[in-house]
This record gives structure tokens, C-alpha cells and sequence, in this order.
């Protein structure tokens, strides 16, 4: 089954835009239950996380606060953190702000995880383990798996519009075959007057 982590993996890459909003960062407000939010502007750990939590139908606490999976889950020692966990940090001397991801690997004095708003994108960041505030193993998926927010669909390429100059040699082309045709006509029609024409000399020969 796919978990929640298996989703952030593919979504490593995706980045704020430095013009305009990611229909792909709104789209993590939305999953993870804040369709309010339409920029990608507004800090969005939480937001990545539980988008990734609910589609792969795990519950997650709906907040767009990072210290809220603090009492989410089951807490997990640090010692046996396992890929996948929610990992939580504080930040600077806050009481209130931190950072939420998924973890990757402990390498002692960082601990890297996977997450987004990393740097204004979903990658793959060492976090000083000093300012670890907790790890908490998700919950079994409890609820069918919820399809991504659909994104903006792109916008048609026009059908490719004929060349003028080509649409003229069509036209030329078309011309010549209808007057050769004419003249084909004409041809036989002259034929056949010039056949009547003598018929009638060499009948009135014998007259004369």
C-alpha cells in the first residue's frame, strides 16, 4: 500500500514560483483541509504533510501549525525513528512556530528529513537535532485514499493554422486541373465540328 511518505518521495522538486502561485503548493492547503489558503506564500510544512497524510487516507490534525502533530500519532524515541515518521522541530526561540516533516535519516548532530517549505520547496534537509522536539509514528490508514486537488488544466495549443502560400498553390494547383479539363473538352468539341465541316464539302462536291 502506498504510504504517505512514498507520496512526499514523488514530489520532491516541486517549488514556490517566484511569479504567480504553484497550482501544486495551493493544491497541499487544500488536501490537507485548508481550501482557504490560495497562495504559496503562507508557510506550508503542515500543509505538505497532512495533504500527504489524508491521500493516502491517514488522518492527519488538519492544522496548518507544526507543532500540532506534537500530540499526533504515537511518539517514537529518537532511537527508533523509522523513514516516514513525523518528525517535529522548534524554531528559533519561538514558543509557538516550528517545522514538521517526514524523517529520512539520523546523522547525529543533524537529522535530515523530508519535507516542504524547505528552503520554498519539497526536498530533502538536515535540521540541527538540537531543536528536536518530538517524532511521531502515523497512524494505519483508516479512510479510502484521497485523489489530489485538481489543478488548473493547461490551456489547449491553437490548431495549427494552413500557410497562406500553401493555401495559394492549392488554389493554383486547383485552377490548372479545372482548365485542363476545360480545354480537354473544348479539344474533342472542336473535333467533332471540324469532322462535321468536311462531311458536308464532300457531299456537295457531288452536287457540283
Amino acid at each position: 500500500m502506498t504510504t504517505a511518505y512514498d507520496l512526499a518521495k514523488a514530489e520532491v522538486g516541486t517549488v514556490e514560483w517566484a511569479k504567480g502561485d504553484n497550482p501544486k503548493v495551493v493544491a497541499y492547503f487544500k488536501d490537507s483541509g485548508n481550501p482557504g489558503v490560495t497562495n504559496d506564500e503562507t508557510a506550508w510544512c503542515a500543509a505538505f504533510v497532512g495533504a500527504m497524510l489524508r491521500r493516502a487516507g491517514v488522518k492527519s490534525t488538519g492544522a496548518l501549525n507544526a507543532r500540532s502533530y506534537l500530540d499526533w500519532g504515537t511518539p517514537v524515541d529518537r532511537k527508533n525513528a523509522q523513514p516516514g515518521d513525523v518528525v517535529i522541530f522548534k524554531r528559533g526561540n519561538s514558543s509557538w512556530q516550528g517545522h514538521v516533516a517526514f524523517f529520512v535519516k539520523d546523522r547525529g548532530a543533524r537529522i535530515d528529513v523530508l519535507g516542504g517549505n524547505q528552503s520554498n520547496a519539497v526536498n530533502v534537509k538536515g535540521y540541527q537535532s538540537a531543536a528536536l522536539l518530538g517524532i511521531r509514528r502515523p497512524p494505519k490508514a483508516t479512510a479510502k485514499p484521497a485523489k489530489p486537488a485538481k489543478r488548473p488544466a493547461q490551456i489547449a495549443k491553437p490548431a495549427a493554422q494552413p500557410s497562406p502560400a500553401k493555401e495559394a498553390g492549392k488554389a493554383a494547383a486547383g485552377g490548372l486541373a479545372g482548365g485542363g479539363l476545360a480545354l480537354a473538352i473544348w479539344a474533342l468539341w472542336a473535333d467533332a465540328a471540324q469532322a462535321w465541316r468536311d462531311f458536308w464539302l464532300w457531299a456537295f462536291s457531288f452536287i457540283n
